[in-house]
């Protein structure tokens, strides 16, 4: 099948979004969330019994898990109403209220989206939650069932970008990509274009693309969000980087624990078969590839490219010293593109969508949008997607909510476990790769976790580095024994048996791990010690010198 049949195809299936006699109901949440079957299951019953024909459809999680079951009401020629955790009995009441009636059911009622105002309900322009997010990665997430290929088709032109895409050489696949400015997301920002035409580049007979779906920080939820709410948007973006190196297989590796979102990969690989969308001559063109899940037990090195082919390759996920990019000898040897899902989902709305388009999102450096995830003492703890350019201030406070209990922020954790602690009196540093850099700290996974001013340094760097040191894979002494040896003196201070001389040794230990390590966890490792002992050396001191916690 064409792409124009395709999407007949879908329309004809859902022909439900264009009813002017149905109302869609969108029930949004965590595929976990104890209240969504509940919910779903209400509006269905009451909307039986009273004998309409409303379509009631389970959407992913938007990543605004505070406000789940988030449900979305689209009557037709009016905008769609947003509703906050709605209960089986909100449920009710909004069947009888508004879909068999005209109460929109303001006391329920979040924001409207588009369209008119109503009166009662606020608009998405004033909650900032809304108007400061620019959802590209995450456009579907919620919006959508993830389930229904269908709805991806036809919301956004979804496998329209592929359909481009194969329409012109391969060169200029690149190069449009390049014009785009996308930095891929996997925590370095190394231009996505400048990958791909290395692999582009190296003759061979077969070559591979691996899509890393393992959130291998645990404070992130980015793969999980768009595995279970949006699967085709990466999936489109793995096809459009198999046709421009030139690939005919590809993998996606996944958290082994995602259980859901393997389920819901699973089946969007077989409607995309049934679609004609993987296999030989996919889209009535020359072009063939196919797609496996790989389920990868998650660990924090697992982020590393070499450590994720070996995994691939049923081997211990070490990394190693790369004689080569993987890009030009990577899964056994062949030319391999590495990207992770939040790079593949820039990639199919860049194509959908136009290079000028993305160009124009973000900074001039950084282009585009960042996934952030709140953690810590912050509160709301939501999975957002914010332009580049946007300031730490704008995302703790405005978005975030700042503290959970209103107290002053000591400091923000920005990257995962291996970024750099960022003051409270630092807020209004721009979130771009080039600005994170020149204050030390890294992109990362994108996580941010918020610290109020009763924290001790001394103890959140050594929770941190905890974790660092167990999560070391142990191949390379710089890595392995500087974990051992950071945390064995942050014990000691923690515990009031430090000495003035264990912070030159803490400096000197991190110079070590940061020249000698293999891989980036190793070299970055250090970044968090070293942060805190610049921002807050007086906690070190109040240990050291004085034999307490300055907090308590």
């Amino acid at each position: 099948m064409n792409f124009e049949q395709i999407r007949a195809r879908a329309e004809s299936e859902c022909n439900y979004l264009n009813d002017e006699g149905c109302a869609v109901v969108r029930v949004g949440a965590s595929a976990d969330h104890p209240a969504l079957v509940d919910v779903l299951n209400r509006f269905q019953q009451d909307i039986d019994k009273c004998g309409i024909k409303d379509k009631v459809i389970a959407a992913g999680s938007s990543g605004l898990y505070d406000l789940e079951p988030l449900v979305s009401i689209e009557k037709p020629g009016k905008p769609a109403i947003l509703y906050r955790n709605v209960t089986p009995e909100a449920a009710s009441k909004l069947v009888n209220d508004y879909l068999s009636g005209d109460n929109p059911g303001s006391e329920f009622a979040l924001c409207s989206i588009g369209g008119d105002k109503i009166e009662g309900i606020p608009d998405s322009s004033e909650i900032p939650v809304f108007e400061l997010q620019n959802r590209i990665a995450l456009r579907n997430c919620g919006c959508i069932n993830p389930e229904n290929i269908n709805e991806y088709i036809l919301r956004g032109h979804g496998y329209g970008g592929l359909s481009r895409v194969l329409q012109i050489d391969r060169a200029e696949a690149i190069g449009e990509l390049e014009k785009s400015g996308l930095r891929g997301r996997g925590g370095g920002g190394y231009p996505a274009a400048e990958k791909w035409k290395i692999c582009h580049d190296t003759e061979a007979g077969e070559k591979y693309i691996i899509c890393n779906a393992v959130d291998a920080d645990p404070q992130a939820r980015t793969a999980r969000l768009l595995m279970e709410g949006d699967p085709h948007s990466v999936l489109e973006g793995v096809l459009i980087g198999a046709y421009a190196v030139g690939a005919g297989r590809a993998f996606i590796c996944i958290n082994s624990g995602y259980k859901t979102a393997i389920k819901r990969l699973q089946k969007a690989l077989e409607q995309m078969r049934g679609c004609g969308l993987l296999g030989e001559n996919i889209l009535d063109s020359n072009f063939k590839c196919d797609i496996e899940i790989k389920e990868i037990e998650a660990s924090l090195v697992s982020g590393e490219e070499t450590a994720l082919i070996r995994s691939l390759e049923n081997r211990q996920a070490m990394p190693y010293l790369r004689t080569a990019y993987p890009a030009v000898s990577g899964l056994e040897g062949k030319p391999t593109l590495i990207n992770n899902v939040e790079t593949m989902s820039h990639v199919s709305a860049i194509f959908q969508n136009s290079a000028a388009w993305y160009s124009g999102i973000g900074t001039e450096q950084s282009r585009g949008t960042k996934i952030i995830t709140f953690s810590g003492n912050v509160a709301h703890r939501y999975t957002v997607e914010i332009p580049f350019g946007t300031t730490l201030r704008t995302i703790v406070a405005d978005i975030g909510g700042g503290t959970l209990d209103g107290k002053n922020i000591k400091a923000v954790h920005f990257g995962g476990p291996t970024g750099c602690y960022l003051a409270g009196d630092s807020m209004d540093i721009s979130i771009d790769y080039e600005t994170l850099s020149e204050a030390g700290g890294i992109m990362g996974s994108g996580t941010l976790e918020v610290y109020d001013s009763d924290t001790c340094a001394v103890e959140m760097a050594r929770d941190v580095m905890s974790y660092l040191q167990e999560q070391s894979c142990g191949k390379c002494v710089f890595c392995r024994e500087g974990t051992y040896q950071m945390l064995d003196i942050l014990n000691d201070i923690a515990e009031n048996r430090g000495k003035p001389e264990d912070l030159d040794m803490l400096l000197e230990l991190a110079e070590g791990m940061k020249i000698g390590s293999i891989c980036g966890l190793g070299r970055t490792a250090p970044l968090p010690v070293l942060s805190s002992i610049e921002l807050f050396r007086g906690d070190y001191e109040a240990h050291i010198k004085e034999k307490k916690c300055p907090k308590k």
